[in-house]
């Protein structure tokens, strides 16, 4: 209908004959906020890799350590994760603008699980056994044989 609106001159609110733009301004923020995305999806790459050490986010380019992780929660199809020292990491950062914005900003360290193809409840109790393993792993200075059923 916003096409047909769009051509018809005695459209009668004028303010629909310029829906296009609202159209292309929510397209170009969902690309802007999934542009890290892109590469991953076009070569086939996961997007995630969890073990018993750390959590590696390929779209961010960020390995964290379960050492450091205090808590992993997940609210709106997003994973939330509080450091024990959060300065370490945005060190790392290797952008200014990007760490800029990170340290300015409550929860700078966020994986989007919205663009993987998992279940939330299955990602967190993965979560929940990997970061028990780590745990074991620290208390007895050996490292665990992960098998997968």
């Amino acid at each position: 209908m916003t096409v047909f609106s769009f051509f018809y001159q005695g459209f009668r609110f004028s303010i629909y004959h310029y829906s296009f733009i609202l159209w292309l301004v929510l397209g170009l923020a969902r690309l802007f906020l999934y542009w890290k995305y892109i590469p991953l999806i076009l070569s086939k790459k996961t997007a995630l890799i969890v073990n018993e050490s750390f959590i590696y986010d390929l779209a961010d380019g960020i390995k964290y350590n379960w050492k450091d992780i205090r808590s992993v929660e997940e609210e709106n199809a997003y994973l939330y994760i509080k450091l024990n020292n959060s300065d370490e990491y945005l060190a790392n950062i290797q952008t200014p603008l990007k760490r800029f914005f990170k340290s300015i900003i409550s929860e700078p360290f966020k994986i989007n699980i919205d663009m993987i193809k998992v279940n939330a409840n299955v990602l967190l109790e993965i979560l929940d056994d990997y970061s028990m393993q780590a745990e074991e792993m620290e208390h007895s200075g050996s490292p665990s044989i992960i098998t997968n059923p």
